[in-house]
């Protein structure tokens, strides 16, 4: 199960950041999740929550996105979409495609409160 894994490394980085900047509460992390990633978001949530029991990051809400795959084919230059893991170009049947979107996994923003106020600050922690 990658996912807790993938749960404690969101944890350490947010974690991190709170203390260095001196975060009083963490209300939501935002992350980018690409497709090919296969990482399943109950799983993620869960293992997220388990281990931020106890801590300053304790009822703090993960918010994902799906980011699709998006390919280039080599042969033509045709950029796609890919629904299924079927890596074949639409336009000319290539298979030989360079993987532009969807392999990675990133906090994007944090909502937090500092200083007594509400922010929503962006980031950018790529985690895979």
């Amino acid at each position: 199960m990658h996912e807790f894994s993938l749960a404690v490394n969101i944890f350490d980085i947010v974690l991190e950041t709170v203390q260095k900047e001196n975060i009083h509460k963490v209300y939501t992390i935002k992350l980018d999740v690409g497709k090919l990633m296969a990482v399943v978001h109950e799983s993620l949530i869960f293992g997220f929550e388990a281990v931020s029991e106890g801590t300053p990051l304790e009822g703090a809400k993960l918010e994902i996105n799906e980011i699709p795959v998006t390919v280039r084919c080599k042969k033509c230059g045709t950029e796609s979409e890919i629904n299924e893991f079927i890596f074949m170009c639409p336009k000319c049947n290539g298979v030989d495609l360079e993987i532009l979107s969807g392999k990675d996994m990133q906090i994007t923003s944090l909502e937090v409160e500092k200083n007594g106020k509400h922010r929503s600050s962006r980031c950018c922690h790529t985690l895979l």
